[in-house]
């Protein structure tokens, strides 16, 4: 079985035969080069577990060719090789970031001691790259199974507001995310100095507030009681729903105007968030297959009213159907163009209107200056909902 490949690099003969001899001895599979850039080129294509180098060399400097292997491999462990042993030398090997400075002439038991301190640290690195690699298989896993219960979801999306969904396959969803955030916990706590284990939290923190927000809108499908609600707050949470969708999240640019003097509104979240999902969704659809993706939402209020606007960049809506847009059954859509939720089954903006109309306001389609639909929706403000 070959040994453990390690590199050295020194422009004394004398010190390569000697080291040579004594680390073959040990086991290692030996590579050795007299100056700096055969040592980088060696390393490049060897590509060893451990370094051993001078930092004195003709052509490129030690210093130089450390600094270059941890650009290339910063995991590898450097023992640096020096004849001055003073606290420059080890200012210089704390600075390089090496694993330890050996002075000559070289105490083989001191070096043997170091070796065996690399090599464990090397064992430790592998372990723990193999222990990021099956984390981030969990969490690729997870998100595939994800977006699979997402596609069903969105299948079934007019059972979501009787609050008969997901409520197994989130409790079966949210445990493994526990427990890999748990473990991207451990890691990053026990070596700090590994990297992208804040993707694997992030990305996991992500997926539990997605599951926070449906498990939030089951919950309110269930509860009919009006309330105080902000529509500022109720936008941003549809559309960050929305933004599991890999779509959505993407490609579509999102314009916001959200004037932050909005009043409160009574009604029922779960009505709103329909109307709100709806046209977002909608818009979305509309600009599937243009060079511009842009989701534009406004909110402002006057004496009397508080208005919503939802505009897209879309081809817009011809004259002769804005008047139909609305009624019950009617759809544009192919089932091409569907990609974010909706079945264009005709129902969705038919289903906005009577929201809508249920607390005293209207919703029209214009279309933008430029291009693009505009949704429009008017709210009387202090009234109450019809029963």
């Amino acid at each position: 079985m070959a040994g453990v490949p390690i590199l050295i690099i020194d422009d004394e003969p004398g010190v390569l035969e000697g080291l040579r001899e004594f680390l073959e001895d040990e086991g290692y599979e030996v590579h050795e080069a007299r100056e700096g850039k055969r040592g980088l080129d060696l390393f490049r294509t060897v590509a060893p577990d451990l370094v051993m180098t001078d930092l004195r060399m003709p052509g490129i400097s030690g210093v130089e060719l450390i600094e270059e292997m941890k650009r290339l491999r910063s995991q590898v462990p450097i023992i640096i090789i020096t004849g001055y042993g003073s606290i420059s030398a080890a200012q210089d090997a704390i600075r390089l970031r090496a694993f330890d400075f050996i002075t000559k002439p070289i105490d083989l038991e001191s070096l043997k001691n170091s070796l065996d301190r690399a090599r464990a640290s090397v064992r430790e690195a592998q372990a723990i790259e193999k222990e990021m690699l099956a984390l981030k298989e969990q969490l690729r896993a997870l998100q595939s199974q994800w977006e699979c219960q997402l596609a069903k979801y969105a299948e079934a999306e007019p059972l979501i507001h009787t609050g008969r969904l997901l409520a197994g396959i989130l409790h079966d969803l949210n445990n493994p995310l526990t427990f890999i955030m748990g473990q991207a916990e451990l890691l990053q706590f026990m070596h700090p100095e590994v990297e992208n284990v804040g993707v694997i939290k992030e990305q996991a923190l992500r997926m539990k507030r997605i599951i926070s927000t449906i498990t939030k809108r089951m919950r309110q499908a269930k509860d009919r009681n009006q309330e105080s609600l902000q529509l500022n707050a109720l936008l941003e949470e549809e559309v960050y729903f929305l933004e599991s969708h890999p779509y959505f999240k993407e490609e579509i640019e999102k314009e916001w105007h959200l004037d932050e003097t909005l009043p409160l509104i009574r009604g029922v979240a779960a009505e709103f968030s329909q109307i709100f999902g709806n046209l977002i969704r909608n818009a979305a659809e509309a600009m599937k297959g243009r060079d511009l993706k842009r989701l534009i939402l406004k909110t402002w209020h006057d004496e009397s009213c508080i208005h919503v606007s939802v505009g897209d960049t879309g081809p817009g809506v011809a004259p002769h159907l804005k008047h139909r847009i609305f009624d019950a059954f009617f759809s544009t859509k192919t089932m091409e163009s569907v990609t974010v939720g909706s079945l264009g089954m005709g129902i969705g903006l038919y289903h906005c209107r009577e929201l809508v109309r249920r607390y005293g306001g209207e919703i029209k389609v214009e279309n933008g200056q430029e291009m693009g639909a505009v949704f429009l929706v008017r709210l009387p403000k202090n009234r109450d909902p019809l029963t």
